[in-house]
């Protein structure tokens, strides 16, 4: 005779395997997937988040130094005497930038007929598609956000939201992510590049020499390519490609390359339907994409020090719908010190 299933236990343990349950919790009947191994693969797929410093925030807000102007030397002049003049003083110049944490949160209704019929193969389904989508948003948020709302969202970067010109662009009646921070290319205040073409070697240089001091050390730069245009730069032959770095590098997820000793990233998450002025026009017609050219250390991402704000899942359930609720969350902060210290090449043919 064969035994009864008790679906109430088998949907109690897919919440507990979710949530990070002790091992033996459903061992027989399902992989044990924790939030844990949710923001792992997070972290693995967006690779801003090992590029870019963190910084650990106990508290919800947060003012964070930055300087606004150096120190002077001064020649020092030597009399007969040995007494010399005295240096006028100078002071660092500072200022600050202010790392806030909010929140992106999801709502996915599981029907129990998934946990009833296919619970062997649901847990791995449910953790790749929760970890690819937050992967994805969290790099596009930290490139395209823009918490500009006027004018309908028409002046915002992405653009308003339509399913079939602007399917990127920004939803009002979504509570759109991408409002939550101003990313790279908003913060962006170097003198642009505008390729008008295919993205060139020139176009790379002119780029560094943007930034000015910031360029100084080649191995805190991070070149940053829409996919289409990753494509077009593996045929150049001046990209020293991740499989010559040598044995001792650390090579991050989407890195293609090195040129000029500058890592080069490619992203699905860097639009390619802007105009010449890199932003999505308002007939959502744009045919052109862009390259944030940054230092690595200008950037600033916030992650709160509450293990259960970083990340986790929460439960509804819905038993009239015959059906619960994954609720997964995550607070994150983001910020950048020196605005200069980012230059966008515009106008790319793509």
């Amino acid at each position: 005779m064969s035994q009864e299933i008790d679906f109430t236990e088998l949907t109690q343990r897919v919440k507990d395997a979710l949530a990070g349950a002790a091992n033996a919790t459903g061992a027989t009947m399902l992989p044990t997937e924790t939030a844990e191994e949710i923001i792992g693969i997070v972290y693995e797929r967006n690779f801003m988040r090992s590029l870019f410093p963190a910084m650990p925030m106990n508290r919800r807000k947060m003012n964070i130094p930055k300087l606004s102007g150096s120190v002077d030397f001064h020649q020092q002049t030597l009399g007969m005497t040995e007494a010399g003049t005295a240096a006028s003083e100078s002071r660092h110049a500072t200022a600050e930038i202010t790392l806030e944490l909010k929140t992106m949160i999801a709502n996915i209704p599981i029907g129990n007929y998934l946990v009833a019929y296919g619970v062997e193969g649901l847990m791995a389904v449910l953790r790749d598609d929760i970890a690819s989508r937050l992967a994805f948003n969290e790099a596009s948020l930290l490139l395209n956000g823009d918490t500009t709302t006027t004018t309908n969202f028409a002046d915002n970067i992405s653009g308003a939201y339509d399913a079939a010109a602007n399917p990127l662009g920004v939803s009002a009646s979504a509570n759109d992510y991408k409002l939550l921070f101003d990313g790279l290319r908003k913060s962006a205040s170097a003198t642009p590049v505008d390729a008008a073409g295919a993205l060139s070697l020139a176009h790379i240089r002119t780029a560094i020499a943007a930034l000015g001091v910031y360029a100084d050390n080649r191995d805190d730069l991070a070149l940053i390519v829409p996919r289409a245009v990753e494509v077009a730069l593996l045929g150049i032959t001046e990209l020293q490609t991740v499989d010559k770095y040598g044995p001792s590098a650390t090579i991050l997820n989407g890195e293609i390359g090195k040129i000029y000793g500058v890592r080069v990233f490619g992203t699905g998450a860097l639009p390619t339907n802007l105009d010449a002025n890199g932003v999505v026009p308002a007939a959502h017609n744009g045919t052109k994409g862009l390259a944030i050219l940054t230092h690595i250390r200008s950037p600033l991402i916030g992650n709160p020090t509450v293990a259960e704000r970083r990340f986790s899942i929460g439960f509804h359930d819905e038993p009239t719908k015959d059906r619960f609720v994954l609720i997964p969350k995550q607070d994150l902060a983001f910020g950048v010190r020196y605005t200069e210290a980012i230059v966008l090449i515009r106008d790319i043919t793509v």
